[in-house]
């Protein structure tokens, strides 16, 4: 069993070993519009708390689960902010880490993909090196073409107006990731897709080719919701994504 750390009103919450059984190698989770950094997920924190260390895919790592007040963020580059600050704090072994992890795997759930591209591309929170230790990026739900709903959250949430189709933060996201791979490319993104998500959509996906994304999309049958949630520890399409984005560089 997993020592979990849960800081409920920083929004983080760390499974890791217990001391004297240390790993090296730290996953990181973000969550989207609305979500929470541990309900977002479902199960699958109590099943790497209770289970990790009893999978061989899952037992070397250890998993951060990140999360923000999306009413206190007004564009991507505020999540971009706290991903790059616990990266840094995580490669450098600073608390609450026990000590330095050498590759970090990022997982991120709808406006949290957004966040994560946006830290790829953003070179000013590359300090100390951190993109070398980056072992995989896993994106389920992207709103590669923002999202109508976003229209029902905008009176209530500055970033929904970040979620409207083909709106300014995410054609300058698009325009500085170009840029950003061209000059630095970093290792290809995997993007997961639902065909059953209303939220974000998924049919025009294929015209839309963003740097360093494995092209075309995975597809699977799920919901925008159920893209993030596992059904079970033993088989399902979330944990087998999970498991490919840990077991090496794709």
């Amino acid at each position: 069993m997993r020592e979990f750390v849960d800081r409920q009103r920083e929004r983080f919450g760390l499974i890791r070993r217990h001391q004297g059984a240390s790993n090296r190698k730290l996953a990181i989770f973000i969550h989207g519009f609305i979500g929470n950094y541990l309900s977002t997920w479902g199960s699958l924190p109590t099943l790497l708390v209770n289970s990790a260390d009893d999978d061989i895919d899952l037992a070397q790592w250890d998993y951060l689960f990140l999360g923000y007040s999306t009413r206190r963020v007004d564009t991507y580059l505020d999540i971009a902010d706290l991903i790059a600050t616990a990266w840094r704090r995580a490669v450098g072994g600073e608390p609450p880490h026990r000590h330095a992890y050498s590759s970090v795997a990022l997982f991120g759930h709808s406006l949290g993909t957004l966040g994560i591209r946006q830290v790829l591309c953003d070179t000013a929170n590359h300090r100390n090196g951190i993109l070398s230790t980056l072992h995989s990026v896993t994106l389920f739900g992207t709103p590669l073409n923002g999202s109508r709903l976003a229209f029902f959250g905008a009176p209530f949430f500055t970033i929904a107006n970040a979620l409207k189709p083909m709106n300014p933060q995410l054609r300058m996201l698009k325009a500085w990731s170009d840029d950003s791979f061209a000059r630095s490319a970093w290792i290809p993104v995997r993007v997961v897709l639902g065909q059953g998500d209303w939220v974000v959509g998924y049919k025009f996906a294929h015209a839309i080719e963003w740097p360093g994304d494995i092209c075309p999309a995975d597809q699977i049958t799920t919901n925008h919701s159920e893209l993030s949630k596992p059904e079970n520890f033993k088989g399902c399409a979330v944990l087998d994504y999970i498991r490919s984005g840990l077991r090496a560089r794709v």
